[in-house]
């Protein structure tokens, strides 16, 4: 059994980790939804989705020879007077009534039609900057950057809104009967881990974030209600993971059943080296391999909002190789981006990231994140108070229920956003293998943030007073590398920023040698392998960028051939040194590119922790070839201390061509 001594969200408060404030305790009477919102109209439109309606329709016969006008027309219409056609893609919900349209022609009667357009919709869409960035405030000070969104309208217009796929949320518990949410509530299928086992029920919500995170994936589309998930037909079950005992038992248990995605937006604030529960992680892989009738169940985890801590006057990182399980190459670790399209403030960086989707900031003076909050303004996050983040929180008009929130941020965002387009990827094709969805997102992320900083965080200058922890002629991060393969990654953001209409077009029109993918091979998943084991205990240059050393080299055989390509790279590393947090790992692979798996000065330093024992990952050497030598490098970044570079183990995942 894991013994958890802190286990977080990933997002709470603002999501930002010195913004923390404790839950309120909801009340314990279950939420109605409001009677759904609906117009009574003779046509209906979809909001951003594009309108036609043909003089046929209008007056129920085709007319030849005839001139046309039209009056009352709504501003997103055009009309063409030849054909009596209209045209157009409504930005906004609503009514449009006496619409009037005259077909008129020589020597006949004029024939006249009057009739109505609604337009459903979704009145708070236009501030979901992560759907479409128009350079939109959400009720922040400052309006984020045009274009940086998840490019998800065109999945839309061809009618993929994640239908068929059935997510499941494992987080605060979930107020299923939101009003944005209820349709999609899977009954039956939500469970509460606090209780004794089979778990299942409603749990009641203990907190905002689960219901907030739910939203982001699944929350009813054009229903004009509130805003919409990334996959506004998608079904959900609520797990109220996040106040059990977090026993083995439950930990397998909440990563089990008939689901296709599972979303995971919580992390652990451990400040030294961890080992993860190994049966967990056995179960993950097995049900990222067999889950899903064969194909793959697939799992989405938040990096972590720990990039920016102050301990007295050390700034540090914590690296999203640390929370447990966030090493597992069969989790999908996602970074955060704001709405200007950088990194977002306190996104965890590390060589584990696979992509990053949208997060935002704090609300107040940059946008965070639009989504469902717990119902009525006597809990969770917008709800009565004095000093209400941003004007949106409390008292707004387009908030007076107080059942949304403007403040969602973090990974805790990205993961669901992520969660939501591999749920629109499934509903185009859902005969795609976990792995293969993997590829897609990898192959068709969007680079970002050219010139991405590569300092040490103690000179980004968040915080005051921080004692410069760089180390001289070392390379703290490396920004955008391509690899041998031609892909390029970024420990910021891993392949970049999800792209969900070119992620949805490959998965519908699969094209090359990658589809299906060719079997997994996974050289050394326990560490036992002696092949892939070196001992050199060296002794590591003391604050050096020098550092030290050793390789393993790794041939054909056990299935591999001559061109067995890297899918991920494992290392196991073992270092005694009585600072942990001064040690940087740094592996190269045989074709020549480096990939840092832990930053140097790091948040071990926090909690003084001593030797190193632990398993990083980096999915940096995407399609390179994997045969040949693998070099690893320690580094010792403070002064006094001297450690030694005990040992390392290799574990590769990939495929033969």
């Amino acid at each position: 059994m894991r013994i958890f001594l802190l286990f977080t969200l990933v997002a709470m408060a603002s999501c930002l980790k010195q913004e923390k404030e404790s839950s309120s305790t909801p009340s314990q009477t279950p939420y109605s939804p409001a009677a759904p919102i609906t117009y009574n109209a003779d046509y209906y439109a979809k909001q951003s989705i594009a309108f036609t309606l043909t003089s046929d329709e209008i007056f129920g016969e085709t007319l030849t020879g005839y001139a046309y006008t039209i009056s009352n027309a709504p501003s997103w219409i055009a009309f063409s007077t030849t054909t009596g056609e209209l045209t157009g893609t409504p930005a906004s919900q609503g009514l449009h009534s006496n619409i009037t349209v005259t077909a008129t022609k020589a020597l006949e009667s004029d024939k006249t039609e009057t009739f109505s357009i609604a337009v459903n919709g979704d009145p708070l869409r236009q501030h979901a900057w992560h759907l479409k960035n128009t350079g939109q405030k959400a009720f922040a000070y400052y309006s984020g950057t045009s274009g940086f969104d998840i490019n998800v309208e065109p999945v839309y217009s061809k009618g993929i809104t994640g239908k068929g796929v059935r997510v499941a949320v494992s987080d605060t518990g979930v107020e299923i009967n939101h009003d944005d949410l209820y349709q999609n509530s899977l009954a039956g299928e939500h469970r509460n881990f606090s209780l004794s086992s089979p778990y299942y029920g409603t749990p009641t919500a203990s907190h905002f974030h689960g219901t907030s995170v739910t939203s982001l994936i699944s929350a009813k589309g054009w229903n004009n209600e509130g805003s919409m998930g990334v996959a506004p037909d998608s079904k959900f079950a609520g797990f109220q993971f996040l106040e059990s005992s977090f026993s083995t038992s439950i930990l397998v248990e909440q990563a089990s059943g008939d689901f296709d995605v599972f979303n995971y937006s919580y992390g652990d604030e451990y400040y030294y080296d961890t080992r993860s529960d190994s049966t967990y992680l056995d179960h993950v892989r097995s049900r990222a391999k067999n889950g899903r009738g064969g194909l793959g169940t697939v799992y989405v985890k938040s990096a972590g909002n720990e990039f920016y801590l102050k301990d007295n006057s050390w700034c540090v990182s914590h690296n999203a190789n640390a929370p447990f399980e966030n090493e597992s190459p069969y989790i999908i670790v996602v970074g955060a981006i704001n709405a200007d399209g950088k990194k977002a403030s306190y996104s965890s960086a590390g060589s584990n990231l696979w992509v990053s989707a949208p997060g935002g900031e704090g609300g107040y003076s940059d946008p965070a994140i639009i989504a469902a909050d717990l119902p009525t303004c006597f809990k969770g996050k917008s709800k009565a108070q004095s000093s209400p983040l941003n004007d949106f929180e409390y008292g707004h008009s387009e908030n007076s229920l107080c059942n949304y929130t403007s403040t969602m941020n973090g990974t805790s965002s990205a993961a669901p956003i992520l969660s939501g387009v591999v749920a629109l990827m499934l509903e185009a094709n859902p005969s795609l293998t976990q792995r293969e969805i993997k590829h897609i997102l990898a192959k068709t992320a969007k680079k970002i943030d050219s010139s991405s900083r590569t300092t040490h965080p103690s000179f980004h200058g968040v915080f005051a007073g921080c004692s410069n922890l760089s180390l001289s002629g070392h390379e703290y991060d490396l920004g955008w590398v391509e690899n041998a393969a031609g892909y390029e990654f970024n420990n910021y953001y891993g392949f970049g920023l999800v792209d969900a209409d070119a992620a949805v077009a490959e998965a519908q029109t699969p094209t090359g040698t990658w589809y299906p993918m060719p079997a997994l091979i996974e050289t050394n998943p326990y560490f036992n392998d002696s092949d892939f084991r070196s001992s050199p205990g060296v002794t590591i240059p003391d604050n050096s960028a020098t550092g030290v050393s050793d390789t393993i080299s790794v041939g054909v055989g056990g299935g591999r051939e001559s061109d067995f390509r890297v899918e991920s790279i494992q290392v196991d590393v073992s270092v005694t040194h009585a600072w942990s947090g001064e040690v940087g790992i740094e592996i190269t692979s045989p074709s020549g590119k480096k990939s840092i798996l832990l930053n140097i000065n790091n948040s071990f330093l926090i909690n003084g922790d001593s030797n190193l024992n632990m398993v990083l990952t980096s999915h940096a050497f995407y399609g390179e070839p994997a045969i040949g030598n693998w070099t690893i490098k320690a580094i010792d970044a403070g002064p006094e201390d001297v450690g030694t570079l005990n040992s390392w183990k290799l574990n590769i995942l990939g495929h033969n061509p």
